[in-house]
């Protein structure tokens, strides 16, 4: 299951995270520059496959939390901001190697507008014209993963836009941000996943029973006292929907390390043992 990974910002966990759990491919973020040494030793040394999720190391000029994309913004210099961050990470995709870049698109607007009409529509897809460029001259695909509460991430719009520029853009499907999408533009997580399985790059894998989870403890780990009944995204089931893609793409644990004290305390290396036999079992 060399598909296997988690998303590391810190690589004093790389060894509990990654190595220590059995999993032979990392996504790393967010790291200061003068760790690029370090990780490139590390992913040489255990021979791992690994992407970037942008950007990939700590910038002073960008905005906190770097998480925040604004391709879809109004704002033409803060779409400049967004572009900047993605083509120095691309750069460094290219000179340490690694097999994608994962950028945050579409995203909510920074000020209030008609985040679904036509002009932001317009931008977004100027912008995917921009990340496709960059993807090309690099040979290295990005995958787009869509987060917040922007009506663009539905499957119509997407499936357009991935339709016009996949290969070079692929989607990111990120199992709770779709969740707390899909309760706020009212569409059925299991059917997007469905529809947009065609363009798939690779998986997030992560839990949420809503916004208030978000808020409260952000990224929870996957783990299988989490029932579909009590609101928690179906792991199982959207693992059962990538059908043979789940043998093959990245699918990357992109959770906290720890477990919530408040909703029961369990261990992240559960969960990974979890999923590797559900895994298994749909095989």
């Amino acid at each position: 299951m060399g598909n296997l990974g988690f998303h590391c910002h810190n690589l004093d966990f790389f060894d509990e995270m990654i190595v220590g759990k059995g999993l032979r491919r990392g996504e790393f973020y967010n790291l200061t520059a003068g760790e690029l040494p370090r990780l490139k030793r590390l992913v040489r040394r255990h021979k791992l496959e690994w992407s970037i999720h942008a950007p990939l190391i700590q910038l002073d000029w960008y905005p906190k939390p770097p998480t925040w994309s604004f391709l879809c913004d109004m704002d033409a210099d803060k779409r400049g901001l967004t572009v900047k961050m993605i083509t120095l990470t691309m750069e460094q995709a290219d000179e340490f190697g690694a097999e994608y870049v994962v950028v945050h698109f579409p995203s909510p607007t920074s000020e209030e507008s008609d985040e679904g009409g036509s002009k932001v529509k317009a931008i977004a897809w100027k912008s995917c014209d921009r990340l496709a460029e960059l993807s090309v001259k690099k040979s290295i695909p990005i995958h787009v993963e869509g987060v917040g509460a922007s009506p663009l991430i539905n499957a119509e719009f997407l499936k357009s836009v991935l339709k016009e520029y996949s290969p070079p853009l692929q989607y990111c499907f990120d199992t709770a941000h779709t969740h707390l999408a899909a309760i706020h533009n009212s569409f059925d997580l299991y059917a997007f996943e469905a529809e947009i399985l065609p363009y798939l790059g690779s998986v997030h894998l992560w839990n949420t029973r809503g916004k208030d989870d978000y808020m409260a403890f952000r990224h929870i780990p996957v783990h299988p006292s989490q029932s579909a009944e009590d609101g928690w995204v179906d792991i199982a089931r959207v693992l059962q929907i990538m059908g043979s893609a789940r043998n093959s793409l990245p699918i990357i644990f992109e959770s906290d390390r720890l477990y919530p004290k408040a909703l029961g305390d369990y261990s992240y290396g559960e969960g990974v043992q979890w999923v590797k036999k559900l895994l298994e079992t749909l095989s």
